[in-house]
């Protein structure tokens, strides 16, 4: 059984190679720091099980659950990002486990086994987590490529005038797209850029 593990800290990769090491002895096993080695990993690469963060520094969060989803491979998520919206999605994403980074090690372990014998397991606080619906969950926002580019522009400091230059439009139509974006998400620009950030950065 081949194995890929995807976190951007190193002392998580190794603590994660180890306790699988326990749980499986037959195993080979590849670490990666980002998502865009773990995406050439998996296109050339026979891989059994994923385990992946989501909060990875050279990478949007969700590229690797739906790739794990569209190529039927399992996968665990541990990350210290969990909130009702994002547990719904990765769902949407047939997610086999999900185990927080404040978890106990045993939660951990469980996840792990659960993971090698494809069955789902969502750690006790994860688990609770899915219940809830408080202010803290941030729905991921309904954005265009384009809205995209222009939060992403005006996230770097960008006013809208250096925007419309950069991306080579007018003003009036960056304008547009912003007042579209918040149309859409009904909520205002802190708060969209929170659900911005969260999602896609």
């Amino acid at each position: 059984m081949t194995f890929l593990i995807i976190d951007d800290h190193p002392v998580i990769l190794e603590f994660l190679e180890s306790l699988i090491k326990q749980t499986e002895s037959n195993v080979e096993i590849i670490k990666t720091y980002s998502v865009e080695d773990a995406l050439l990993i998996l296109k050339s690469n026979q891989i059994d099980r994923v385990i992946c963060d989501l909060q990875i520094k050279s990478g949007k969060s969700l590229v690797i659950p739906e790739f794990c989803c569209k190529n039927e491979i399992p996968y665990m998520v541990f990350s210290s990002y969990i909130n009702k919206s994002l547990i719904d999605s990765l769902k949407s994403m047939k997610i086999t486990g999900y185990v927080s980074k404040g978890s106990k090690t045993e939660d951990l372990l469980t996840g792990i086994r659960k993971l090698i014998a494809s069955e789902n397991y969502l750690c006790p606080e994860v688990e609770q987590e899915q219940f809830i619906k408080d202010d803290t969950d941030t729905p991921r926002p309904l954005l265009s490529k384009a809205e995209i580019r222009i939060l992403k522009a005006y996230n770097n400091g960008l006013n809208t005038d250096e925007i419309a230059e950069l991306l080579h439009l007018k003003p009036v139509t960056v304008r547009n797209h912003r007042a579209r974006a918040l149309e859409r998400n009904l909520c205002g620009f802190q708060e969209l850029t929170r659900r911005f950030i969260f999602w896609e950065e």
